[in-house]
């Protein structure tokens, strides 16, 4: 009985689309348009840990790099997955962005890499692999599109354009088929010190979807406090703090709050350290770089 809720757990994390839970610390990990888009700098490191109290509990690691350099966007991601089957991807992003005088700026982009993907039985509770265990290797192909006016961002993106021939490894793992991603938020200033952001994250994948819609409060540009929800069945909470507005560190815990969480799971628990160097206000031309 605890290898089948331990299953449970497992099958919602591996059905994640690969994104973090504060997945706008990591927006171009699946959008490679947000590469040097928000920030002429930005760096940042998220680790979560699924379900600790779990015997087959599930880590992943996101990791960017971004810069702009004029009109042009550049960057690098990193995305691990590990578990009894382990996924690494490495993807080199680049964009063109393009400003408006009165109706901000627009960034098209295209992500290419390498993949990794492998079944380590020896530490699965499940039924051997069906398929190879061989290590499975795959050219890694995103695209996506930002829009940024003011404080409104959106943006889509299609990733995991090219998936290996070897979909299916095994009866309850396989690699990644493409997801499409539909991502906005918007700043609201409700007082002087005080900003409220709503964010909304949609991914489809395989006849699977995702609803992520996140409501955060920030004082004083500095600390924030927030609060997440995934198909009504996940409730999380997210805190951080930019430190003199070059440094971020933030918090999330997320739990399971339908009738399959029995208080035993330990819940997600997610960190991530940043580096954001914040762009100025733009104010130029169309097809010219910001001032």
């Amino acid at each position: 009985m605890k290898h089948l809720v331990t299953l449970a757990f497992l099958m919602a994390s591996l059905f994640s689309f690969g994104q973090s839970g504060m997945f706008w610390n990591n927006y171009s990990n699946f959008n490679p348009a947000m590469s040097g888009f928000q920030y002429s700098q930005h760096a940042s490191a998220t680790y979560t840990n699924y379900y600790p109290a779990l015997s087959g509990n599930y880590s992943s690691v996101y990791a960017d790099y971004g810069m702009s350099i004029s009109n042009h966007g550049v960057g690098i991601n990193y995305t691990g997955g590990f578990y009894s089957a382990t996924s690494n991807k490495l993807v080199l992003n680049y964009n063109y962005q393009f400003y408006f005088k009165k109706a901000g700026k627009l960034s098209l982009g295209t992500g290419i890499g390498v993949g990794r993907y492998q079944i380590k039985s020896s530490n699965t509770i499940f039924p051997q692999p069906t398929g190879p265990t061989e290590p499975i290797h795959s050219f890694e192909l995103n695209t996506g599109i930002a829009y940024n006016w003011k404080n409104l961002l959106v943006g889509f993106s299609a990733s995991g354009l090219t998936p290996p021939e070897q979909s299916m490894i095994s009866t309850f793992y396989y690699v990644p088929r493409p997801s499409f991603n539909f991502h906005a938020q918007y700043a609201f200033q409700i007082a002087e010190k005080f900003q409220l952001t709503p964010r909304v994250l949609y991914a489809y994948q395989d006849g699977f979807q995702r609803l992520q819609p996140n409501l955060t409060l920030t004082y004083n540009n500095m600390f924030s406090l927030g609060v997440s929800s995934e198909f009504r069945d996940n409730l999380g909470v997210n805190i951080g703090w930019d430190i003199k507005n070059k440094f971020r560190v933030a918090y999330m815990y997320s739990a399971t709050i339908s009738k399959l969480n029995n208080g035993v799971s330990g819940g997600v628990h997610e960190f991530s350290l940043s580096y954001i160097l914040k762009k100025k206000p733009v104010i130029c031309d169309v097809g010219m770089s910001p001032k």
